[in-house]
């Protein structure tokens, strides 16, 4: 089974931005993505989701 990149902005909501915003994360390097997604690793370690959710989502990185 391989690893998919963008699985931990696709949890984080990438889905739910516009396509041309998608497209920008989708075509980051392996090196961006891992990046990307540990900052949002990080974020959601600080506000608990439901928070985020209640907030708005403040704490989604994408």
């Amino acid at each position: 089974m391989s690893h998919d990149p963008l699985a931990p902005l696709n949890a984080a909501g990438l889905q739910r931005l516009p396509e041309q915003m998608r497209v920008v994360f989708e075509e980051l390097s392996p090196e961006e993505l891992r990046v990307a997604g540990a900052i949002q690793e990080r974020l959601n370690a600080l506000v608990p989701e439901v928070e985020g959710q209640v907030a708005d989502n403040n704490n989604c990185l994408c």
